[in-house]
């Protein structure tokens, strides 16, 4: 009895030996065979550069084929026979560099095949279906002459008619609805662009445009979709494009979403560089097109999985740092990279995860949705915050403005929270010239009557959207998100304003004159900095004014 657990456990190999096969059995193999010149046909004998087989019938077999001048000829065999009646088709997939190549089946002619995308079977939208007319009798040879060109690696494997008919529909339908979905949030990011004027919400709906634009593409679909047929003739070309430019507006969106100019000015600084890079790569591509084909999907890949774990680093850090939606990006965009650089690294012949373009989709669609409702969580902080300035308790009991504590920490709301994203605004510091000696020779009262009309003129001037606070004294400060250009124009607008009428105050036509100071803000700029920026700036502009005053008489008179 001692000796029963040996025996019970040959008893259970040799009853899994019946059920599972034997671990030698290979459904698939392919040799690349290493031939010098061009040849009319395969070749007879030819020694082998490199081999790989499937495990199981399905698998994918994965061939790693360094790029040369020149066509390879790759022999294929199977340890398993397919009958015709089931429709069998060899299935290609690889670089979009190969172009057409030529397959000779088990018992029937060669012929050439395309590439899907460029007029090939439509039971594939990408890669190439090889039909094998005869099925595949046991021990039958096949030879593929596929280019040299491609740089990336190559996968066959052998499927059914009826098994590609229903991937593509499956793919079609699942391509309808991510692309649905993502327009929808294009359509939301544009609102909110509209309401805001903000460019980071313009920025991630152009990131998102791309994204739709390269999965209708991948799909197959925009082929089929009147007016995006121009994507398709784009090529690769416009297909890499998309790719790059969907990288270029993630990493500004990264850069201000995460705030990290304020928060990690070293890591904006790298992220910067990662952005002018890709750049760069996408001017050389558009210049080059396809003379770069070759080279181009590798040096893009190897891109993305370089920056993809760093740029997470990146926000992990920024969320410690007190970057407010840190927290958002980390969730949303974390299986969203992860999965893109799996993608990559397969595309490369890194690793194997075939299932990672299939899972891109689903993903895609989950990490926008995080990001547009963090975008309209902040969005929906701005409103509330804007409406809360508007509201605000704290006033100038004399002019009924915003006092300078409520205008501070506006200012310093924008920059812990709301500044992320938002475009750069304008602060312009304005004071009554003359003010103290007028409320001296004419009194309080006939002061605060001249500061009442004062502001009443300036909201005349201003837009709706825009914040003007009393700061102290004869002093005002107002906040304007606009160009620099519309600032500009704005402060000679209310200096003109000024100095065209009067003031009437008990009858009697006051001349009043202003001094404006403008500054633009800065990323990473705290409210304390702006507002002693905008004082030194009023300040020029006061001295100015005093130097044009004291050399205009001269020079009329010497006119």
């Amino acid at each position: 009895m001692r000796h029963w657990w040996p025996t019970a456990m040959c008893v259970l190999a040799l009853w899994l030996g019946g059920w599972l096969p034997p671990a030698t059995a290979q459904a698939l193999h392919v040799e690349v065979l290493l031939t010098d010149g061009e040849l009319d046909g395969p070749p007879a004998s030819a020694p082998v550069l490199t081999r790989a087989e499937a495990a199981q019938p399905g698998d994918e077999v994965q061939l790693d084929v360094p790029r040369r001048d020149g066509h390879y000829w790759l022999r294929i065999t199977s340890d398993r026979a397919f009958d015709a009646g089931q429709q069998p088709v060899l299935v290609l997939n690889g670089s979009h560099g190969l172009g057409a190549v030529t397959f000779y089946p088990p018992g029937a002619p060669p012929r050439v095949v395309r590439e899907a995308r460029a007029g090939g079977s439509p039971l594939l939208r990408r890669g190439w279906v090889l039909p094998l007319p005869h099925g595949w009798p046991e021990a039958s040879v096949a030879y593929l002459q596929v280019s040299g060109d491609g740089s990336e690696p190559l996968r066959l494997r052998i499927a059914g008619t009826a098994e590609l008919i229903h991937q593509q529909r499956n793919g079609a339908r699942v391509g309808a609805a991510t692309a649905t979905a993502m327009l929808v949030m294009v359509l939301a990011m544009l609102g909110l662009w509209a309401m805001f004027r903000d460019v980071l919400y313009l920025g991630y709906a152009g990131y998102l445009a791309c994204v739709v634009g390269y999965s209708l593409v991948l799909s197959g679909d925009a082929a089929e979709i009147p007016g995006l047929d121009g994507l398709v003739r784009g090529g690769a070309t416009l297909r890499w494009g998309l790719v790059t430019l969907a990288v270029v507006l993630q990493l500004v969106f990264s850069l201000r979403f995460l705030e990290l100019d304020r928060v990690l000015p070293r890591a904006a600084a790298l992220v910067r560089v990662l952005l002018w890079l890709h750049a760069a790569l996408l001017a050389t591509l558009l210049l080059g097109r396809e003379l770069v084909h070759g080279w181009y999907p590798v040096v893009g890949n190897t891109l993305l999985v370089t920056c993809a774990p760093l740029l997470l680093v990146v926000a992990a850090l920024a969320w410690r740092r007190g970057a407010v939606y840190g927290g958002w990006f980390l969730l949303g965009w974390s299986p969203m990279v992860l999965v893109a650089a799996l993608a990559s690294a397969h595309q490369l012949g890194l690793l194997r995860a075939g299932w990672a373009d299939a899972a891109l989709p689903l993903l895609a669609v989950l990490e926008s949705l995080v990001l547009a409702v963090a975008l309209a969580h902040h969005a929906i902080a701005r409103h509330r915050l804007a409406l809360r300035a508007q509201d605000s308790l704290e006033c100038d009991p004399l002019t009924g403005a915003l006092d300078g504590g409520a205008l501070e920490r506006l200012l310093g709301s924008w920059y812990r929270r709301a500044s992320f994203g938002r475009n750069s605004y304008g602060l312009l510091m304005l004071e009554i010239e003359d003010f103290d000696a007028l409320r001296a020779q004419r009194g309080k009262v006939f002061g605060d009557a001249v500061l009442q009309q004062a502001l009443a003129r300036m909201r005349s001037l201003l837009r709706a959207d825009d914040t003007i606070a009393r700061i102290d004294g004869a002093r005002f400060a107002i906040v304007s998100e606009c160009r620099r250009e519309d600032c500009e124009h704005l402060a000679e607008r209310i200096g003109a304003g000024f100095a065209r009428q009067p003031f009437r105050i008990d009858g009697r036509e006051i001349a009043v004159g202003v001094s404006v100071g403008l500054v633009m803000s800065r990323r990473g700029e705290s409210a304390n900095e702006l507002l002693q920026r905008a004082v030194h700036a009023m300040q020029q502009a006061r001295e100015r004014q005093a130097l044009r005053a004291a050399f205009m008489p001269a020079n009329a008179t010497a006119g």
